[in-house]
């Protein structure tokens, strides 16, 4: 039965793509193996290929949520070529309601972006400025795994405000916390990676995730 499902959604995405062109790109993912979730590409916008890991958008979601996990429809996106994207994930369950994987749509909109900015040159001051903020970056097209979490990591450090060089013990513990809840420590190299960012020991890192650990 799950063979069958992700066979549907291939073809699926080989129709959306087919009738949306080059400018898109629907990629499936299978979570049995999260550092090779990738299984099927229709179209090339990210420039990934079959074998590569989840991205840590849906990464996060899934951690957070677990098989109650909302689809995210129509958010907005920038891939590291620069290119503009709009994007869905809509996540795959089987007939219990489980996640097997999901079903990730990329359309390249950065034409139609400079023709917006072109249009309307002289109603905004600011439109560069405001085209930037509108495409602040939501996923990161990842090439392994460990990049994945480094990404996580990264966003939910944005997230705080602040540098964690800035942040006292209480900050730290908390950001450790949120961390711990997306699941992040369950995956090799976490902590080596966070004892960078925090400019620490791994010691330390592992003393603050004990200490949270035992709040609980």
């Amino acid at each position: 039965m799950q063979k069958a499902r992700f066979e549907s959604s291939k073809r699926l995405a080989d129709a959306i793509v087919a009738v949306f062109g080059e400018r898109c790109e629907v990629v499936i993912h299978d979570f049995s193996d999260m550092a090779r979730s990738v299984v099927y590409i229709a179209g090339n916008v990210t420039n990934r290929s079959v074998g590569a890991p989840i991205t840590d958008l849906p990464f996060r979601l899934l951690k957070e949520f677990g098989n109650k996990v909302p689809d995210k429809i129509g958010y907005k996106n920038t891939a590291g070529n620069g290119k503009f994207l709009k994007c869905s994930t809509v996540f795959l369950r089987d007939q219990k309601g489980k996640v097997e994987g999901c079903l990730c749509i990329n359309f390249n909109v950065t034409d139609f972006v400079f023709l917006s900015t072109v249009f309307s040159d002289f109603s905004s001051l600011n439109q560069s400025s405001d085209r930037e903020e509108l495409f602040t970056p939501q996923e990161h097209y990842s090439k392994s795994f460990a990049e994945t979490v480094e990404s996580v990591i990264d966003t939910m450090v944005a997230e705080s405000g602040k540098s964690p060089a800035t942040m006292d013990k209480a900050e730290r513990k908390e950001l450790i916390r949120k961390l711990d809840r997306a699941g992040v420590f369950m995956i090799k190299g976490s902590v080596d990676y966070l004892a960078k960012v925090f400019g620490a020991s791994r010691y330390t890192i592992y003393n603050y995730l004990k200490e949270v650990r035992n709040v609980r």
